[in-house]
Order: C-alpha cells, then structure tokens, then sequence
C-alpha cells in the first residue's frame, strides 16, 4: 500500500510546529503533552507515533531524564504519567507564581490573561471567580490598573473575567489613541520640587558668580566672605503653590480635568457631549 502523500504532509508538519521541551521551570509540560495529543488526534497519529514525535521533542535536562528511564518508559501512556510526575510543578510553586505574575513589557493582553487563567485552573479548577478577576487586575501594567479598577467599581454586578478582559481592552485601545508625550504626562508626572530645586540651585549659582565679579581685587578674604555669607542669608519664600485651571468637571483648582476622579470613561471632558473626544470638541478651537 503507497503511502498517504496527504498524511506524510501532516506528519512532517507536526513535527516541524512542535516546540521542543527541555524541563525548563518556565516551561509547562502540560502544554507540551497537549500539544502533542493535539496534533496527534489531528493527524491520526498512534500511540507509538506519538510516543515517538514526544521523544523526539525532548532536550536538555528533560532528555538526559527519559534517557535515564527509558526502560520504564516504553509506551505513550507511561511516559505521558511520568512526565507529568516529574516535570509538572508543586502547588505551592504554582501558587507563588501566580501571586507574582505580571504583566510584563510588551507582552500581550491577551497572552497575559490566558497565563493567568491557566495558572488559576492549575491552583484550583473552582477558584471563584471574584477571586480570579482579583488575580488579574493586581498583575496588569501599572497605566491600565487605576482605570480598570475605577470602572470594575462601577459595575452593579460581580465582575467576570470575560467583563475584566473586555475592559481592558477598551482602556488599552483610548490608551493607544493619546499621543506619547500625552501619556508620559499623565502616567508619570515629574515632581514639582524637583524642578523648583534645580530652579532655585540655578539662581543661586548665578548670583554667586555675578558677586565674585563684583568683588574688588583688593579686598579682605574675610570682607569677602562676610558678604557672601549676607547674600546667602535666610529670605522667606512665598509658600503659594501654582494652581491648576478650575477642572471642567467638577469645577476644583487641585486637579487637572483628565485626572478627576468623577470623569466618564467616554465622551468630552470639554462640553461633556458622548459623540466625540476632546480632541474633537469645537469649543476647543473657539
């Protein structure tokens, strides 16, 4: 019988997309193993063809163990039980990952939603739901956390992860649609002392040179530093802080608009219309 050109195809390719698994801590077996079952039951694949694509796959310290056992691993169901015996972290492990999970720079929302998920399914298949959307929040980048929690309070009902993941996503999309330098000065203003310090060290620095120009060559060192210690003398400052424009929406002086806390999370902070964006209001241009 000549052999299926259509079933060489789809072995050759399963075993091309296959990733390889070397044991690694980072790395989870179980995907691994589901993986391979996966694209055995797609390709119609036996369980000595899939005993043979997994060991194939096999690196690192995860090929130096089968290599040690291979005697007790003869089949694809063993090696399947012991692999997960071996390589398959403790719950107390999967707990603190899960408790230290972030979202990390330029990792995906999605792909960092579906982390979260799977590791709550690995410390318990009927974790609460609450519990999960806890979970999630608590690990997203910093610039999306203050708003998703802001509208997750908002909601009349216990919020899922299916609503978290919504929310998030329209946040990163208005996120995604503020220029750059827009968003460097709403995430991470730069403290207003330290600007009036290096102010303040400028103006000092510049009065002492123009004192030491003015000092005759003549003069007694300690004239001198009997006027320099005059100049440097304690003057009240006025302790009046610079105030913000009245806010749009709640009429304050202590606060930007795009910052209050009573803002919508759509609509213009200008005339307070839901059709457009600020950036598209007409009294902007009046």
């Amino acid at each position: 019988m000549e052999p299926n050109p259509i079933q060489n195809i789809l072995h050759t390719t399963a075993l091309k997309e296959l990733p390889k698994f070397t044991g690694d801590p980072n790395q989870k077996v179980t995907q691994f193993i589901n993986a391979v079952e996966h694209i055995g039951s797609f390709a119609g694949l036996n369980e000595s063809m899939l005993h043979s694509l997994a060991t194939i796959k096999l690196e690192g310290s995860a090929f130096n163990w089968y290599h040690n056992n291979q005697a007790h691993l003869q089949s694809w169901r063993d090696l399947k039980q012991h692999l997960l015996e071996r390589f398959k972290p403790s719950l107390s492990a999967t707990k603190t990952r899960l408790k230290e999970r972030k979202q990390q720079p330029g990792e995906s929302l999605d792909a960092y939603y579906d982390d979260i998920i799977d590791l709550c399914q690995q410390v318990d298949h009927n974790m609460p739901l609450h519990m999960i959307v806890d979970y999630l929040q608590d690990g997203i980048r910093n610039d999306l956390k203050i708003h998703v929690k802001r509208r997750l309070k908002m909601l009349n009902d216990e919020p899922t992860p299916a609503i978290f993941l919504k929310i998030a996503r329209d946040e990163e999309e208005l996120l995604n649609e503020i220029p750059s330098e827009t968003q460097q000065s709403i995430i991470s203003p730069q403290p207003y002392f330290a600007s009036v310090t290096a102010a303040t060290g400028k103006q000092r620095q510049s009065s002492e040179t123009s004192l030491h120009s003015q000092i005759p060559q003549n003069t007694r060192i300690t004239d001198y530093t009997h006027t320099l210690n005059r100049s440097r003398a304690y003057r009240p400052r006025s302790t009046q802080l610079n105030q913000f424009s009245p806010c749009l929406i709640c009429q304050r002086s202590n606060h930007r608009t795009i910052d209050c806390y009573h803002k919508q999370p759509r609509g213009c902070y200008k005339c307070g219309n839901h059709n457009h964006n600020i950036r598209n209001c007409p009294q902007v241009f009046q």
